[in-house]
């Protein structure tokens, strides 16, 4: 069997835009808390009195700056122990928390908090990391010793929103902040409505934060409008939601929290054009521009509002680290409309995450169109501009999908130019030679790989099962490669299949079952399964060989080599398939 273990891994990333600035979009939802920000005017060398200490704070500094993080992480941490100095404690702390080490975020933290409990700053980043390895118990505990303190929880509001996306976390806090000693703590309190709203409360939202609201702070106003609105939408009461936005829009002129709010929920109410207008007035930054821009796009679309989308999706920035989002839903949007031209000419220029995406979507559009012809010289200027060579390989493979293994075998040949040390793409070209029944072209290939490889397993297993099951007079020759392959791995399956069909052909069937049970028991492929099923139905296991060979349909029902075994033994399996 000739099999590649080591494939070229494809972008295959969906599309996934969350509504710009609501209220879990409006904040980062990592589960990691930001990393603390190096202080300019902090220096704790110029502050130590000790010469060893010193010595080791410049080492620990100099670490992070030529060796990152990782490395100055636990130097930090040693310094913080031994010194009474807080900054040098901060700065263990931060170090640790972008070194992504939880249990040097929890030991710097300790310190930091022994040295001043009332450091606000700290708090957040270790609720975090108590929460990420779940010791609840010593999270609220620490949230009580803020308290006790006078260390501010206006942290808290924002810490859930940062965690939205995490139930794990958000489910311990809900337990925390319900202890009796942080019931008088507004911010507990503020939090609870952010939580609440996380989990669906919102008839017991719309009907009680109104009082919370006169009750809180400026700075945790815009949350608690768009929290009241957003619930009322979920009620139900769209109106209603424009109602609340807009009067705290009057409230909070410059929120833009709010006005994204606002637009969707326009949107949403058939005031699309309203919707574009105020977009517009608001001028916002061209980054949030674009993020408002995009969900607001996405909702038009969803709203059968295609040619308002597609203005509106022109119209927006293309840079940025949203630039590949937004002309991917604006090349949708087109195709959508019957704007072929302009939606494929946007898709070419889709790069990045959803690279990708839109190479598979190139290919199923011009497939639609009967343009496949197109698809070969499209998709290798982008992998050249993306140095993708995976897609190259995905694509000959949608290639042989649709039926249309020349196309495949073009653009491998072609691409040998572009990415002419890209084994792979040879071996892919050697496989679709030997689908097409072009064995000395398969075999041209799989020599040329095993003269640059010659210990190279999967070649040597390749070459030898080709040889041997294209070309019967060099038997000897091929198992001595699929020996060679067996000596340096025994443990892939497509080995162990070659192996078992050696045996097979040579006549030893008891040694050919052994090794092709083993090989199906690893991966349930449908060549593997056409030799493994041929040998039990000759040992006389028929029920057995039956149920194989349908599982094997399962796995590639277009297979030559478990077709023509079919049609041999059991042509009845191929009448569903």
């Amino acid at each position: 069997m000739q099999r590649l273990r080591h494939p070229i891994p494809l972008k295959r990333v969906f599309l996934s835009i969350t509504f710009g600035l609501s209220l879990s979009a409006c904040s980062s939802v990592s589960n990691h808390v930001t990393p603390l920000q190096a202080d300019s005017q902090w220096a704790p060398v110029a502050q130590s009195t000790h010469a060893k200490q010193l010595e080791q704070v410049l080492g620990a500094e100099f670490t992070l700056q030529r060796q990152g993080s990782q490395q100055a992480s636990t130097l930090y941490l040693e310094v913080a122990q031994q010194s009474s100095d807080e900054g040098i404690a901060k700065r263990a702390t931060s170090t640790a928390v972008m070194s992504d080490d939880t249990q040097a975020i929890l030991n710097a933290s300790q310190r930091w908090l022994e040295l001043n409990p009332s450091a606000s700053e700290a708090y957040p980043v270790r609720l975090q990391a108590l929460l990420n390895t779940e010791q609840t118990d010593q999270a609220a505990e620490l949230l009580i010793q803020a308290t006790q303190h006078n260390a501010a929880l206006g942290f808290l509001p924002n810490f859930v929103d940062q965690n939205v996306r995490h139930e794990n976390i958000t489910s311990q806090l809900e337990d925390i902040l319900s202890a009796p000693e942080l019931s008088k703590d507004l911010y507990v309190e503020i939090a609870q409505y952010h939580l609440l709203f996380i989990n669906g409360g919102y008839p017991y939202i719309v009907e009680n934060i109104g009082q919370l609201i006169t009750r809180s702070p400026k700075s945790e106003l815009e949350g608690l409008i768009v929290i009241k609105a957003l619930s009322e939408e979920q009620l139900g009461f769209k109106n209603k939601a424009q109602r609340t936005l807009v009067q705290g829009l009057k409230q909070h002129p410059n929120s833009q929290r709010i006005q994204a709010n606002l637009l969707e929920i326009l949107i949403k109410n058939g005031k699309s054009q309203q919707a574009l207008d105020a977009f517009y007035d608001a001028d916002f930054p061209p980054y949030l521009a674009q993020q408002i821009g995009l969900g607001m796009g996405q909702l038009l679309i969803q709203q059968g509002h295609l040619e308002q989308s597609i203005a509106l999706l022109s119209d927006l920035p293309r840079h940025g680290v949203l630039r590949d989002q937004l002309l991917f839903m604006l090349a949708n949007a087109q195709h959508e409309a019957g704007q072929f031209d302009e939606a494929l000419n946007n898709l070419i220029n889709v790069f990045g995450q959803l690279s990708w995406t839109a190479s598979e979507t190139i290919v199923k559009w011009l497939y639609s169109v009967h343009q496949a012809d197109l698809v070969n010289g499209i998709i290798l200027k982008r992998a050249a501009l993306d140095s993708e060579p995976g897609h190259i390989m995905g694509v000959a493979d949608l290639h042989v999908q649709q039926r249309q293994p020349e196309l495949a075998i073009d653009l491998l040949t072609r691409s040998l130019s572009v990415f002419p040390d890209v084994d792979s793409l040879r071996y892919k070209r050697a496989i679709t030679y030997d689908m097409q029944e072009q064995w000395a072209a398969a075999l041209d290939d799989l020599k040329l790989l095993l003269e640059k490889h010659p210990n190279d397993p999967a070649y040597l297993n390749a070459l030898g099962y080709t040889l041997m099951v294209r070309s019967p007079d060099d038997f000897d020759e091929a198992f001595e490669l699929i020996q060679q392959a067996y000596a340096l791995d025994d443990e892939d399956p497509a080995i162990l299949d070659s192996m078992g069909w050696a045996y097979y052909l040579n006549g030893d069937i008891d040694s050919a079952r052994d090794l092709l049970a083993q090989a199906w028991n690893e991966m349930q492929d449908a060549e593997i399964g056409a030799h493994f099923g041929e040998v039990l139905w000759h040992k006389g296991k028929h029920e057995q060989a039956l149920a194989i060979w349908h599982q094997a349909l399962k796995d590639n029902a277009s297979l030559p080599t478990l077709i023509k075994t079919l049609e041999k033994y059991a042509p009845q399996l191929l009448e569903g398939a």
